[in-house]
């Protein structure tokens, strides 16, 4: 079976803002791969104006994925390992029929994976405060820009709608700190 894509993306944060740079970067991830009827809105974040899809069952999940990324990532900073980084992974899937002897099942294949590579940055002064706000937002735009590129250029490898469903393409967010068991890095614990 052939290895879906894997895009890779990289930001910075601080404490104060981790929250909302990792939620703006998967809600513009899901404005350009999310397939059902899409109620655009927008998010402010730094000086950048982000797309959002106008679903609260997706922002709870958003949120909820957020929340555990940044406990993991806390819970790092607590051991002292350093640099303190997670990563949480957006996974698209397409459900194709699976042989099985006497039923009819589905299985659920991955067809594209976004990788989000979060480091959290300290800021001591109020001179590293802008500096390190210039860098978060050229950091924020660079990833905005790579997912928008690559969502417009890369569309040979998404499967063909064949389902009348709200959503034909089910998908999943993954929080995998560095450093975890695997199971906390699927999720499962």
């Amino acid at each position: 079976m052939e290895r879906p894509p894997v895009f890779s993306l990289e930001v910075l944060a601080d404490r104060a803002l981790v929250k909302d740079i990792v939620k703006g970067v998967i809600s513009t991830i899901f404005f350009h791969r999310f397939f059902p009827t899409v109620r655009p809105k927008t998010r402010d974040l730094l000086d950048l104006t982000l797309p959002a899809v106008d679903d609260p069952e997706l922002e709870e999940l958003i949120d909820e994925r957020t929340n555990v990324l940044i406990k993991a990532i806390e819970a790092s900073t607590s051991t002292g390992s350093k640099p303190h980084r997670g990563q949480i992974a957006v996974e698209f899937y397409e459900r194709r029929p699976k042989k099985a002897w006497f039923s009819k099942a589905e299985e659920k294949v991955c067809w594209e994976q976004w990788v989000l590579n979060v480091t959290l940055v300290t800021i001591k002064t109020d001179s590293d405060r802008a500096r390190a706000r210039a860098s978060l937002e050229h950091q924020l735009q660079k990833a905005v820009l790579e997912i928008i590129t690559t969502a417009s250029l890369r569309k040979d490898h998404i499967p063909p709608i064949t389902t009348n469903d709200l959503n034909p393409f089910p998908y999943q967010i993954i929080v995998s700190p560095k450093g975890e068991t695997w199971g906390a890095r699927m999720g499962i614990f």
